[in-house]
């Protein structure tokens, strides 16, 4: 993630919630996209296990799975001077079983034990866990939740990052920025700060200082604590031990102050303060922004083509089933993780644009805004209709994809894969049974340069004046029509006759 800068305009409208009701509702949004595990990983100090201990006690999901990337108490442990899930009155006995590999029920993922610290195990390689979790994407499991711990405190509230954390996985749907409140007006030391010179630098303090509430929200804006989170998970802050807070500080009117100032962050979408230890953790407030803040991703559909090679037919309005293959296009489309959509009209626009509107008034979940334009010089080639989609991205768009018309089976979980991969700046290219295909995703910093195509080689002239900036993503799919695009009437018998 890129933002970093502050503005207390970018606080919309916000509603109250708990850490409870705001993951349920990420996960009923979930729902309206595409089949998926979800994951939630933690990062900072002051409570990083005993919350994700909690959430995994919550069974949001069939299955649940605890695991760590770098290292983590055993749930189990009989150790109250390391272990803080002897707060917990009983653990799940899911919670007490622990395999090297994932589990098939609710368990415990680890590595291996340390022969030196009794209870104590090593983290999942993040590589081993994304694919995993995009294993489980392609065969649609949607009844998982997985809990990961990303990075390490040595039990005190307050921590920096070293530089080689954290280790948040890519396939993060939700990163919890975990604080205790504990180490608020204590001094800035060891017993209370992990890594006290990387702290009191990014807070501007010396060692020894008190920390104060104010110094937290200094280090969130920072972007500090935004290290290593990808565009594709949502961001919230937990200020957790706010019980521990002097009166003074612990008022709602107070709580909500300090909620809306890390609220102003733009890349943070919800801030909890939460009390309790073990079973008895709760939220006594919360605020959760009603439309999030986070990088947008976009998609352009190509719709505009004179379907030449099929003959006299437009081949995106030929059937494919129950459905055309435009159809069958724009619904996966609109069930990634893209909340704009633009498609591009040219050839037979009226008939293509009922088609576009017939899916976008069933299948558009409510946080997409789906739009049509017409490319008047649709028969100059592909590369005017991509210069025309470019035009209408909205200004928050942070990358785009283009996805040819004619290309039915996309892939939802392939073009999450592709922007958990996106940087500033990049191109990011998949690469399936060892061919590269659609669809690219451009970072918008090649929004001007699209936008002045005009002949038929489309994104692909960007792609090859900026060779050095295209990410090849190779990605392993069992079902091999995820990158057909259908040119030919043969191609069109082909797949119909195997679609049968």
């Amino acid at each position: 993630m890129t933002h970093h800068r502050t503005d207390k305009n970018n606080v919309h409208m916000a509603r109250r919630d708990t850490l409870d009701g705001y993951i349920r509702s990420l996960l009923n949004e979930r729902k309206l996209r595409f089949s998926s595990p979800f994951v939630i990983s933690a990062v900072g100090g002051g409570g990083k296990t005993t919350i994700l201990v909690n959430l995994f006690q919550q069974k949001y999901r069939t299955r649940s799975i605890l695991t760590t990337t770098t290292a983590m108490i055993a749930p189990g442990h009989r150790d109250k001077t390391t272990n803080p899930c002897e707060e917990f009155c009983q653990l799940d006995d899911a919670l007490l079983r622990i395999s090297a590999s994932p589990p098939a029920n609710s368990g415990v993922w680890y590595g291996k034990p340390f022969s030196d610290f009794p209870g104590k195990y090593s983290g999942i390689e993040r590589d081993v866990f994304d694919d995993y979790i995009r294993e489980r994407r392609e065969k649609d499991d949607s009844d998982l939740i997985v809990l990961c711990e990303a990075d390490g405190s040595k039990r005190k509230p307050l921590k920096a990052h070293a530089e080689h954390e954290p280790v948040i996985p890519r396939t993060t749907d939700l990163t919890l920025i975990i604080f205790g409140c504990a180490g608020v007006g204590k001094p800035l030391s060891d017993p209370f700060v992990h890594r006290t010179d990387r702290f009191s630098k990014l807070i501007g303090k010396e060692k020894g200082e008190r920390v104060e509430f104010d110094d937290l929200i200094t280090l969130l804006r920072s972007g500090h604590f935004i290290k290593g989170i990808r565009r594709t998970s949502r961001v919230a802050v937990i200020f957790n031990q706010a019980d521990l807070l002097p009166d003074s500080l612990s008022s709602h009117v107070t709580l909500r102050k300090w909620a809306e100032d890390a609220l102003a962050i733009p890349s943070i979408d919800a801030v909890f303060f939460t009390a309790g230890a073990g079973d008895a953790h709760r939220t006594e407030f919360g605020l959760v922004r009603t439309e999030t803040d986070s990088p947008l991703f976009s998609a352009v559909v190509l719709a505009a083509g004179l379907s030449r090679r099929m003959g006299k037919e437009n081949k995106l309005l030929l059937p494919l089933g129950n459905k055309t293959i435009l159809e069958h296009t724009l619904a996966q489309v609109l069930k990634s993780d893209i909340r704009e959509l633009v498609v591009v009209l040219g050839h037979e626009a009226t008939e293509v644009k009922e088609t576009v509107m017939k899916v976008a008034g069933t299948e558009t979940p409510p946080t997409t805004i789906v739009k049509t334009i017409l490319n008047r010089r649709y028969e100059s080639g592909q590369g005017t209709s991509v210069a025309a989609g470019v035009r209408h991205l909205g200004d928050r768009s942070a990358g785009c994809f283009f996805v040819p018309g004619d290309q039915p089976f996309v892939s939802p979980a392939v073009m999450r894969t592709l922007a958990e991969s996106s940087e500033d700046g990049k191109i990011i290219v998949p690469e399936i049974a060892g061919r590269s295909t659609s669809p690219a995703l451009f970072d918008r910093l090649f929004y001007e340069e699209l936008e002045k195509l005009n002949d038929d080689r489309g994104g692909r002239e960007v792609m090859d004046a900026h060779r050095e900036k295209c990410i090849v993503i190779p990605i392993t799919h069992s079902d091999e029509r995820v990158s057909l695009d259908i040119d030919t009437r043969d191609d069109y018998e082909t797949i119909t006759c195997r679609d049968s």
